[in-house]
């Protein structure tokens, strides 16, 4: 079936190389392990089933739904993910939707916004607002390996000042060091450096070492994903030791790439727990570009941690974001 209905555009091995192109858009090269594990066998099913437009891609691909059972379907991607003969790649079934604070187990590329808006009250200024945004960088190299550069703008009330400026720069490390079916774990390591001033509140006047485990696997039809991270500090004087740990469980309402996802995270940081319930969207039919909303709610020390707005803007900036006719 393969050779009869999907070589003449995709060719007999699977990249897409074909003497007499029938198709006017560069099929996806399926012997490329870079460019095809990061992708999930459900939309590769959906691709199938749906065609090009099922995915936001391009309707020259058709859709086999009224010719093929979805056991077929299934069968048609396990002889495609064949084509990768390159073993070691974590498989896109272990890569889910990011959660806003809780740090995936998935090397990935992405460039990712974080803003957020805290406002609590202290006995010395009534109504406190705080904000930060954050832009991520995100490189994978390798098979299991990626590097994170994070840089953070902040806006403070120092001493009921508005200020503004650079916060505390974080490079990072990650390894994925087990993956299976819909299991993975990941882990990593992130350095603050004191970039921020401190006098100001913009950043803890302390470098931060922070090794940390991430795992995630699907429960049914759930995501569930989490985090443990100890921060050590050189200088305990400015800036104490912590520990931090989220945990997110949330679903898809449907299967397609631009779908809304729904979640719920649980983020402590020492004797401090907050309730994180949040919303995704994907931007785009190709799920290129996707945003999410959340509101972290306190659960103790209500006053100390305040109520703060977070989400992020994303961008896999290696995937198609708009479908090539």
């Amino acid at each position: 079936m393969w050779t009869a209905w999907c070589a003449r555009c995709h060719a007999d091995d699977g990249s897409g190389k074909v003497n007499e192109p029938t198709v006017t858009v560069v099929p996806m090269d399926f012997t490329d392990c870079k460019l095809t594990t990061p992708e999930p066998d459900a939309d590769w099913e959906r691709a199938i089933a749906k065609g090009g437009p099922g995915v936001g891609l391009s309707p020259q691909m058709p859709g086999f739904e009224d010719s093929l059972t979805p056991q077929q379907i299934t069968l048609f991607v396990s002889h495609m993910r064949g084509f990768c003969t390159d073993t070691g790649w974590p498989v896109g079934n272990t890569n889910f939707p990011r959660p806003i604070l809780t740090e995936k187990a998935f090397p990935e590329n992405e460039v990712v916004l974080l803003p957020a808006i805290s406002h609590y009250t202290e006995e010395t200024a009534p109504s406190i607002t705080n904000g930060s945004f954050k832009v991520v960088y995100e490189r994978r190299f390798g098979k299991q390996s990626m590097v994170e550069i994070a840089v953070p703008l902040v806006t403070t009330n120092s001493l009921l000042t508005r200020t503004a400026g650079l916060g505390d720069m974080e490079i990072g490390l990650k390894q994925a060091v087990y993956f299976s079916g819909t299991r993975i774990a990941s882990l990593g390591i992130e350095v603050a450096l004191p970039t921020g001033d401190r006098f100001r509140d913009h950043g803890s006047g302390a470098i931060r070492i922070e090794p940390f485990l991430s795992a995630g696997m699907m429960i049914g039809n759930w995501y569930w994903q989490s985090q443990l991270k100890p921060e050590f500090s050189t200088n305990t004087v400015r800036e104490g030791h912590h520990f931090v740990y989220n945990t997110y469980i949330g679903r898809d309402t449907s299967n397609a790439p631009n779908t809304w996802t729904i979640g719920v995270e649980l983020n402590g940081e020492d004797g401090e727990v907050a309730l994180t319930p949040q919303i995704r969207k994907g931007l785009t039919g190709t799920g290129a570009l996707a945003a999410s909303v959340g509101m972290m709610l306190p659960l103790n020390k209500r006053e100390e941690q305040g109520m703060r707005w977070v989400g992020y803007l994303l961008w896999e900036y290696l995937e198609p974001w708009r479908a090539r006719r």
